[in-house]
């Protein structure tokens, strides 16, 4: 967490105390102290994992009674998304992953989805697919793996998968690969390193219109990471529900670069604001609600043998 989300939770813990402190000499209508106490408990926690879910929450941080803190990893998720009495009132998490922890704790409603998916096949030959070409992949067993598979099964390529979307990324690079299965924004500088070569990369396939044609699917893409919020936490957290679908609607460079100014590249996990900016239109980062988004989260679960819970939809 940023040095400025920790300063935010000092202060709003030592209000707690000089709060319970006053009301032992003055009455909370003449002192104000309700007051201070109410600001207190609305304040609004957010949980959101690196890259394009934190890019996706990232314009909360206008927000002062918010605080988001950004993870590397699953594991955090998971445990929040687990708990009863978890301090945060909306996470942002793969929708895979939220729903099976509802299905375990029934703690976190669905409020929507903010990415439709970021996957693309770069290479410098359009005719990627072929047999004795190789594709460097990531990804196997997650989603990245998972969306490839179905949209490509009996794929001509011989696929090779590595430990993470930076090493798919070097492999093809370094010419260990002819093609590589890349997320933005390392699709992003895989292009721009080879911009000076001989054969420079480029985005020869967008994984999300192949889903699109493949599924027909009411939105470009596939329903990848959401927002849940907590049982008991809608109230307060619905107006930040809307913060962040505005801020998303309304985006430009601008708008993006002042809210990854605030909230830090290493916070978000990108390699550079510029990156950021530059693909913000292929990250496919939108809000749309579970209950209008509900035909394209049942068509995603399918790869999971999962089901969408209809008691977990929740409606603004």
């Amino acid at each position: 967490m940023s040095v400025r989300h920790g300063l935010r939770r000092l202060l709003i813990s030592t209000a707690a105390v000089l709060s319970l402190a006053a009301c032992s000499s003055t009455p909370a209508e003449e002192s104000g102290v309700q007051q201070d106490q109410t600001e207190a408990k609305e304040a609004v926690q957010i949980l959101a994992p690196q890259g394009a879910p934190a890019l996706a929450v990232a314009g909360a941080e206008n927000n002062d009674e918010v605080t988001i803190t950004y993870s590397n990893g699953q594991d955090i998720l998971i445990s929040e998304l687990s708990k009863k009495d978890s301090e945060y009132d909306l996470i942002a998490a793969p929708i895979n992953l939220g729903i099976k922890c509802w299905n375990e704790a029934g703690t976190y409603e669905l409020a929507g989805v903010l990415t439709w998916g970021n996957l693309y096949v770069v290479s410098s030959d359009e005719n990627w697919n072929e047999p004795g070409k190789t594709l460097a992949a990531f990804g196997e067993g997650a989603v990245p793996g998972m969306v490839f598979n179905n949209l490509y099964p009996e794929a001509e390529c011989e696929v090779v998968y590595y430990p993470s979307v930076a090493e798919a990324s070097q492999a093809i690079q370094a010419k260990k690969a002819d093609a590589a299965l890349l997320a933005q924004p390392a699709a992003f500088g895989a292009i721009s390193s080879s911009k000076d070569s001989e054969n420079p990369l480029a985005i020869q396939t967008d994984l999300q219109d192949v889903w699109q044609a493949e599924h027909g699917s009411e939105e470009k893409g596939y329903p990848q990471a959401a927002l849940f919020v907590k049982k008991g936490s809608e109230e307060k957290a619905e107006p930040v529900i809307n913060e962040i679908q505005s801020f998303l609607e309304s985006a430009d460079d601008n708008t993006v670069e002042q809210a990854i100014e605030k909230a830090g590249v290493d916070n978000l996990g990108i390699p550079s604001a510029q990156a950021a900016i530059k693909t913000w239109p292929q990250q496919n980062i939108h809000f749309k609600s579970a209950k209008d988004s509900q035909t394209d989260i049942e068509t995603f679960l399918e790869l999971f043998n999962m089901e969408l819970p209809a008691d977990m939809i929740f409606s603004k």
